[in-house]
């Protein structure tokens, strides 16, 4: 027996369905979904061994992995390649920061196609100029409405089933009013979600809710600017995805610096809480390539 969701039969086995397909047979239930940034297909695996559905891919975390500020320094080679070793770590399906777009219509047309190609469930694209930064850092008005629209238009066109996710990051450049106006000129495009980027209160995120016709992306702002929200709280104000964008980063960092401190110091770098060895080299894949090996002949060596 199966129903159809948006013209996908829902059915309690959705292994043969893509991404996209999947994290839109989920969100038709009506649970929010939980979706933790991750940086690198290490921290994937993990999230798919505690039964994440999703991760995300920052662009801020991606940037900063290649020792790069979040100031449009990204390329679509350098995320597409994170998107792609993320999704090959686990079942757990990447929604993707993809800033701009990262140029005109034809370009996104292909990172669209790059990221279906990657094993990207969705993406969210934003109204910042292309010489963007960070969301929470800038002081850049939006671009032009019409100009976003097109960007919007692109990537519904690109031939892919990706969710298409608008975001807009004028709220803490221009206010609510104008975000909440931008964001339903966003839906009514065609976007399947909306994203208001820099949300400071519940009392911001309710009355966006209230005036907003489709699901919302809630950011459980890295900077920590946005207060988190239980799933209770989701289901309420129509919140159907909350990502923690860039808190695995941030706690790996604070690790690596104290493993660094306690060498820098001459000390022992075991009196840091750590991963025990035999679990960290499980995590890439050690026991399924050894018995692969012993299937077919090799013994590991």
């Amino acid at each position: 027996m199966s129903v159809e969701c948006g013209g996908i039969p829902m059915t309690t086995d959705v292994s043969d369905l893509s991404p996209a397909a999947r994290l839109r047979v989920q969100l038709a239930t009506g649970e929010p979904v939980i979706a933790p940034g991750v940086p690198d297909p290490l921290a994937a695996r993990i999230a798919g061994e505690l039964g994440f559905s999703n991760v995300y891919v920052s662009g801020a975390a991606t940037s900063a992995l290649q020792g790069y500020p979040d100031m449009g320094l990204l390329e679509l080679g350098d995320l597409t390649r994170s998107v792609r070793a993320i999704a090959a770590a686990s079942d757990a399906a990447p929604i993707v920061d993809l800033d701009t777009g990262f140029g005109g219509a034809v370009m996104i047309r292909r990172a669209l196609r790059e990221m279906a190609a990657a094993g990207a469930a969705a993406v969210h694209i934003e109204d910042q100029p292309e010489a963007r930064r960070c969301g929470y850092l800038t002081d850049q008005p939006s671009v032009e409405i019409p100009v976003m629209l097109e960007r919007i238009r692109a990537a519904l066109a690109s031939g892919t089933d990706v969710v298409v996710i608008a975001r807009t990051d004028a709220l803490l450049v221009s206010g609510l009013d104008e975000a909440i106006m931008r964001v339903q000129a966003y839906a009514a495009a065609g976007a399947e979600m909306v994203k208001v980027n820099g949300i400071q209160t519940l009392d911001q995120l309710e009355r966006i809710s209230a005036e907003v016709d489709v699901g919302l992306l809630y950011n459980v702002s890295g900077s920590d600017r946005s207060p988190r929200i239980t799933k209770a709280q989701a289901r309420e104000l129509g919140v159907a995805i909350i990502i923690y964008p860039i808190h695995v980063s941030r706690a790996a960092v604070s690790s690596a610096r104290q493993v660094l401190g306690a060498l820098s110091r001459d000390e022992d770098p075991a009196s840091v809480p750590m991963e025990p060895f035999e679990s960290w080299m499980e995590l890439s894949g050690w026991s399924e390539a050894a018995t692969f090996e012993e299937s077919v002949g090799q013994r590991s060596r």
